[in-house]
């Protein structure tokens, strides 16, 4: 697994790679949330690089989506791929956590 931080004035993106799940859930939670203390903006996951992720991945995800409620932030993913959309569907979590088609979806939404 992989995260590559784009830090925008407004927003930050983090593009996530290769596989979330139980060996990487808490490493990714950990470096999701270190940009979240440090930036305190607007966050968007790209998971278009995310090949796979677990119920583990999952509540790492849902941890970092309560943080930046807590912060009274936007949090929202885009770009599944159809494995991952497929988990976030079947788990409900598609109703959960804001999900948009691609990068420009999410953040026009951003100005909403």
């Amino acid at each position: 697994m992989k995260i590559t931080p784009e830090n925008f004035e407004k927003y930050t993106i983090l593009t996530v790679e290769g596989r979330v799940d139980a060996t990487t859930a808490e490493t990714f939670y950990t470096q999701t949330a270190e940009f979240l203390e440090k930036d305190n903006k607007p966050l968007l996951l790209d998971f278009s690089n995310l090949e796979y992720i677990s119920s583990a991945g999952l509540r790492s995800v849902l941890k970092i989506a309560k943080n930046c409620q807590t912060k009274h932030l936007f949090f929202a993913c885009f770009a599944l791929q159809k494995p991952v959309a497929d988990v976030f569907k079947f788990s409900g979590f598609n109703t959960i956590i804001k999900i948009f088609a691609d990068k420009d979806s999410a953040i026009a939404s951003l100005t909403c």
